[in-house]
């Protein structure tokens, strides 16, 4: 049986959006402007790398934890690079996480990655097929 998600975009006037979750109801501003303008929310493809920053984040925490491990700060980086001509889509995409503090071993965070890769992140899994996605990870202190 197919599970659905649900989000309902509404305009705000000029480029602005805000987008609904089906779920929570919670809120994003959606905005469109040249480089270098001011934009009052969210890029629609910079709303793409961050589903797959939280999706991935999110999937690792939950590994790590299942797996006894201590995360006390997680932030994930997302760096897309894009096509120069229309439609400019991802062609690179790099994840950069970044755990400070807690009780973490390089061993079961690199597993957690590839779990979140491999098996767990819907996001990952849908944009690997369109663009190479590199991971690095960082352990720091607290």
């Amino acid at each position: 049986m197919a599970i659905e998600s649900r989000t309902d975009v509404v305009f705000k006037g000029g480029m602005k959006f805000e987008g609904k979750s089906g779920r929570a109801g919670a809120a994003v501003a959606l905005d469109f402007a040249r480089e270098g303008e001011a934009m009052d929310g969210f890029s629609p493809m910079e709303l793409v790398l961050a589903s797959l920053a939280g999706c991935s984040g999110q999937v690792a925490v939950g590994l790590l934890q299942r797996m006894g491990q201590e995360v006390k700060d997680l932030t994930v980086r997302a760096r897309g690079t894009k096509k120069e001509i229309h439609p400019a889509v991802f062609k690179a995409i790099e994840l950069e996480f970044e755990f400070r503090g807690g009780q973490l071993d390089a061993a079961s965070v690199e597993k957690a990655l590839d779990l979140s890769e491999d098996r767990y992140c819907p996001v990952w899994a849908m944009l690997k097929t369109a663009a190479p996605i590199r991971k690095a990870f960082r352990l720091l202190p607290g």
